[in-house]
């Protein structure tokens, strides 16, 4: 990322936590004047100085860190400078989520004590290593979410929401006593051409949400997963019958 070096504006940021400040002597006073003094090396604008004390790199909540990136947000800064980038975060997902993000707004991250400067040709294959690591923590993340769903497909646990009609109890669909037999009826009327603003008004349900119950087959006890239609194990609202009456086929 180029930058004109006339204009950069360094976000200093600070972080310690008590434990840490009492056993390894970071004290946030350290970190900022060997931040300021590597900005001076360099001729660079401190825009502001943004500190966090008593709190975990564990988390992105964090005050003076909320506050430095709603600030990246609108561009008031042209570098994010850290005395160590563990002051910043020490989950590498967290890092890698903020680093894209800044990538994209030109932004650049610098670290005093590491060789992580991304205003250099270096920092340009550091974002790419970046990326690579980001692009491969969604794979796993979705890699996961798919194994989770594939789980409960195999035991015929539904996999969104409950429908109208449905509650969960102990991650299951069962019946809803107050709310099942409107969907029993509900079918019986439309099967019977029932002019559908009378079944909407009766029930006060809206006409989008009224067409779903129609063509959903979980009220047949099914579950639909990626096009695919799968027997679950919550007990059927209406048969196969009325289903199809219903329908029209």
């Amino acid at each position: 990322m180029k930058t004109n070096e006339n204009t950069l504006k360094v976000a200093i940021y600070v972080r310690v936590s008590t434990e840490e400040q009492a056993k390894e002597g970071l004290s946030i006073d350290a970190q900022i004047d060997k931040c300021q003094a590597f900005c001076h090396a360099r001729d660079w604008k401190v825009f502001k100085i943004y500190k966090d004390a008593g709190f975990s790199a564990g988390t992105l909540n964090r005050p003076a860190l909320e506050l430095l990136l709603r600030d990246a947000q609108e561009k008031k800064f042209s570098i994010i400078l850290v005395y160590k980038i563990d002051r910043f975060s020490r989950k590498l997902k967290d890092l890698i989520m903020v680093l894209e993000d800044l990538k994209e707004k030109n932004i650049n991250f610098t670290s005093v004590t590491e060789q992580i400067d991304t205003t250099s040709a270096m920092g340009e294959a550091f974002f790419q290593i970046i990326g690579v690591f980001a692009q491969l923590e969604r794979g796993m993340v979705k890699e996961r979410v798919e194994l989770a769903f594939d789980r409960k497909i195999k035991f015929g646990e539904a996999l969104f929401r409950a429908p109208y009609g449905y509650v969960y109890q102990n991650k299951k669909l069962v019946l809803d006593p107050e709310n099942s037999e409107k969907i029993r009826e509900i079918f019986e009327m439309w099967s019977q051409d029932i002019d559908y603003k009378e079944i909407s008004n009766k029930f006060k349900i809206p006409v989008s949400t009224l067409y779903q119950i129609i063509k959903n087959q979980t009220y047949l006890g099914k579950i639909k997963y990626r096009g695919e239609i799968y027997k679950g194990k919550h007990k059927p609202i209406i048969n196969e019958e009325l289903f199809n009456r219903a329908n029209k086929i």
